[in-house]
């Protein structure tokens, strides 16, 4: 959540972000991935999918806004797989 906070803030809530459009990886942090996923990418996503206008900065209600959802949308994903871990016969015996 923390992260979440701190990439709406520096990278979505300015007026005028820089590289507006393209100031989010598709990959790297499961932020980033929510992000596109929620349309809080951009502030033409924001604009398009949530109606919060362009070049006005976010209010701090807008910022929790946009968190809230990144949030939501992490917390209805799955966890990832778990890999075996494979231990040989040594390891496995027990006392």
């Amino acid at each position: 959540m923390l992260h979440a906070g701190q990439f709406v803030a520096t990278r979505l809530a300015p007026a005028i972000p820089p590289n507006d459009g393209k100031q989010t990886p598709f990959h790297g942090h499961p932020v980033f991935v929510a992000r596109h996923a929620t349309a809080t990418c951009c502030r033409r996503c924001l604009y398009q999918w949530h109606g919060i206008p362009e070049g006005v900065a976010l209010t701090h209600v807008q910022q929790q806004y946009a968190v809230a959802a990144v949030m939501h949308w992490l917390q209805q994903q799955p966890p990832p797989p778990v890999k075996p871990v494979s231990v040989s016969p040594a390891q496995a015996r027990v006392f």
